[in-house]
């Protein structure tokens, strides 16, 4: 519309962008001396130069570290180091004392730093070198408060009695008091530990935390994750209502005074606790070495020593682990049953940056091990593949794996842009105690992470122990590893794979009948979703470790990892005793109801048993996937040639006619004898498709009856899927309605209600289609041909 064309109509009137169509009323023309004269408002000035001062504060350079204090307390006149300090977001800015300030001052975004600077290694290298020489103070301290009432609290502290030295006092804020005394006998830290106080700094610290309480917060931790924040806030406040507030030199409240402090004391008390423990389980396995050594040569020469699982495994779960037997056939269960899953929740994001290596995981396995598994299967892919045989047809495990996104190690899970670690997976034990973790830093769940872990495993594992693997798409890597010699034979011929019970039922009936855990002899009720219950244990962590540094992730998920093993191997035997009491003696005598109802014989079940499983895993069961394309490319070929001899028969017709010279009568003679060898052709490329011998029923059957039966069973199978998907649906709101379970709510139910309905024309068509089809059939049907129709 032109800018001169009248707007008489309201449509045509000018509005404003927004939700609908909002109108607006035209601008009325104003006085520019009024709308333009700068008007100074009073008090303006004033305000402006308070604000500039305070910036200048700001930004002027302190060449001395403010302490915090209580407020009846002096400052000290020592000064402190800045080491102790969070180095992971210091931002340094230079401003020049004789320059005036101004607020054209333009702060440029300051890019945020993602990896550790020489600063922080500083830092994190005087923790780790201080760490070892708290063990023995704190085990005294441990030994003596054991059990026992709290300290009386002195004013002064110290840990030496000898008058020789000379003291040394350091005033530092505890909570509890102010004065510490050390001297050349133990050094600052090690008499801070000795009296329950864990420093906040490695060097020169001015703030301690009470052990106890760091204790307490490792309890905590266990149940609640990461709750660094709320701690310090919780301190903060109980301390103001008490009375007390945090100043700095200048007098000013710091708004956040124990977040920073508190966070390096719990991150550097665990690692002094993980020593601890480390140094003691050496001791106690030195003696186990000395045990050992003491039964083997005590015991006749002929016979042979029991064979026994690494002590990381029996220390994990004693109850797989912990035996001497073991050679089990996996045909009967196999020896130990574990269970693989990954997980994509538990990303890092690239911003969130690292810092300097501080802990070794435990459970988390090296990546440099990880890669070097999968460079080993990039190069053995590469390879010719091996002849085996497969205990499933690989139509079906195709199919299991398009349907599976498991299974697709390219398919992209987390933007790579966004998250350097995309996920983990986990390998536990049929108890559900998890022995290892892999760190998953490539787009999709590759093949890698699992083969790394069994790998690993085995390691740990006696020469002639057999393993049971359970995982959801199991029958995609035993295809893999049969295919490929990825893991050595030595592992393969004692390694048998399973689905999971939960995911089994997703995939193609020939493979539940060779991977299904409830159909497989031997593996009772190991159903392989203990790694579902762990995720639920660590999702609490989700949110944090995505904003952590990466070597942070990696310890929280390690340490709660150790926190989930520790309460449940203290609960296994009340685990056992409920497997044992709901699965063994309840499933056992439903079980054994069932068998008694039917009222047959348990050897003629097992024979039709056996004969099922003949049938459903022969190449034949799944041959008309591949026989209808075959067929499809016969009978478009015979489509053409048939349209090709109706067009010469028509030619002749008016050839005949019309008087033709002998010449334009040989060529189309030579034009049908050509159509009849390429008949001919046809018909022998019919034959070696051996349709006869997978089908020895189709013999002498029609070609175009034998193709829409085939299409119609595909047809019928798609109507099946979508017709108990429908039920499902429906059977989902008639379940919320009845009250059986939670209330959709009316903006759900109408989603549910609209989505059924769009997907209702798609299954009228398939029916309809299959009828036409079976109709067809009818008009085409032979009865000498014996074969019933749909």
């Amino acid at each position: 519309m032109s800018s001169l064309t009248p707007r008489h109509t309201r449509k045509a009137q000018l509005a404003s962008s927004g939700l609908g169509s909002h109108f607006v009323s035209p601008r009325k023309a104003r006085d520019k001396r009024k709308t333009q004269t700068y008007v100074e408002l009073p008090g303006a000035e004033t305000k402006r130069r308070r604000l500039l001062d305070a910036m200048e504060r700001l930004l002027k350079p302190q060449h001395e570290e403010s302490h915090p204090q209580l407020l009846a307390q002096a400052p000290p006149s020592d000064t402190v180091t800045t080491e102790h300090m969070d180095t992971d977001n210091l931002v340094v800015s230079e401003f020049h004392s004789d320059e005036q300030p101004s607020l054209e001052i333009s702060v440029s975004p300051v890019k945020r730093r993602i990896v550790p600077d020489k600063s922080t290694n500083s830092l994190y290298k005087n923790w780790i070198a201080l760490i070892p020489t708290l063990v023995d103070p704190v085990l005294r301290y441990f030994g003596r408060t054991q059990g026992k009432a709290l300290e009386n609290i002195h004013p002064v502290i110290s840990a030496c009695g000898k008058p020789s030295c000379t003291p040394k006092r350091t005033t530092m804020m505890c909570l509890f008091f102010d004065h510490v005394l050390s001297c050349t006998c133990s050094t600052l830290q090690q008499v801070l530990i000795h009296h329950g106080l864990f420093p906040t700094a490695p060097s020169q610290p001015r703030m301690a935390v009470s052990v106890d309480l760091l204790s307490f917060y490792r309890a905590l931790f266990e149940r609640s994750c990461d709750a660094i924040n709320a701690l310090a806030s919780a301190l903060k406040n109980h301390y103001s209502r008490r009375g007390y507030q945090m100043t700095d030199v200048q007098g000013e409240v710091i708004q956040d005074p124990f977040r920073r402090g508190l966070g390096y004391a719990v991150q550097w008390y665990d690692i002094l606790q993980v020593e601890v423990e480390r140094q003691v389980e050496t001791v106690v396995q030195q003696h186990r070495d000395r045990i050992a050594e003491f039964q083997a040569s005590s015991r006749v020469s002929n016979s042979p020593l029991p064979t026994q699982c690494a002590p990381l495994l029996v220390q994990r779960c004693p109850a797989c682990f912990a035996g001497i037997l073991h050679g089990r056939s996996t045909d009967e269960g196999g020896d130990i049953h574990v269970a693989m899953d990954g997980n994509f929740h538990h990303r890092h994001r690239r911003a969130a940056g690292d810092c300097p290596k501080f802990y070794d995981p435990t459970y988390f396995l090296p990546k440099t091990f990880v890669d070097t598994i999968g460079r080993h299967i990039d190069t053995q892919r590469k390879r010719p593949v091996r002849s085996h045989v497969p205990l499933v047809p690989d139509e079906a495990v195709d199919q299991c794996e398009n349907a599976y996104e498991a299974a697709d190690g390219k398919k992209q899970k987390a933007a790579m842009d966004s998250f350097d670690d995309t996920g983990i997976m986990a390998l536990i034990c049929r108890h559900d105690i998890p022995l290892f973790f892999a760190n998953i830093d490539s787009p999709g769940e590759q093949q890698k992470y699992s083969v790394a872990l069994l790998q690993h495993f085995f390691s740990l594992l006696p020469p002639e122990a057999t393993v049971v693997a359970l995982y959801d798409v199991g029958c995609v890597l035993a295809r893999t590893l049969s295919k490929h010699e990825i893991l050595p034979k030595s592992i393969t011929s004692r390694l048998r794979f399973a689905t999971t019970a939960m995911h089994a039922y997703g995939h193609e009936w020939a493979c539940q009948l060779v991977y299904n855990p409830r159909i497989c002899v031997g593996l009772g009720l190991s159903d392989g979703e203990g790694t579902e219950r762990l995720w639920s244990r660590l999702v609490r962590l989700i949110g944090v470790e995505r904003t952590s540094s990466r070597q942070r992730r990696l310890w929280l998920i390690d340490r709660q990892a150790v926190a989930i093993a520790s309460e449940m191997r203290t609960d296994l035997g009340d685990w056992i005793k409920r497997r044992l009491r709901r699965g063994i003696k309840g499933q056992g005598s439903a079980a054994q109801d069932a068998l008694d109802q039917c009222e047959v014989s348990i050897e003629e079940l097992q024979a039709e048993w056996s004969q099922q499983r003949q049938s459903q895993l022969s190449i034949r069961a799944h041959a008309p996937a591949h026989l209808k394309k075959e067929l499809d490319t016969v009978l478009a070929l015979q489509a053409d040639l048939d349209a090709s001899d109706k067009a010469l028969q028509t030619t002749r017709t008016m050839l005949e006619k019309d008087m033709a010279s002998d010449d334009t009568l040989e060529a189309l003679e030579s034009l049908e004898r050509g159509h009849d060898r390429l008949m001919n052709k046809v018909e022998a490329l019919y034959s070696s498709l051996n349709v006869h011998d997978r089908f020895p029923e189709l013999h002498g059957i029609n070609l175009e009856f034998v193709r829409i039966l085939l299409m119609a069973r595909d047809l019928k199978m798609n109507v099946r899927k979508r017709a108990i998907a429908s039920f499902f649906e429906w059977d989902k709101l008639d379940r919320a309605v009845g009250g059986a379970q939670q209330a959709l709510g009316t903006k759900l139910h109408q989603q549910t209600r609209k989505a059924i309905s769009k997907r209702q024309p798609a299954l009228m068509t398939a029916i309809r289609k299959f009828n036409s089809y079976c109709e067809r059939l009818d008009s085409l049907y032979d009865t000498s041909w014996g074969i019933p129709l749909p």
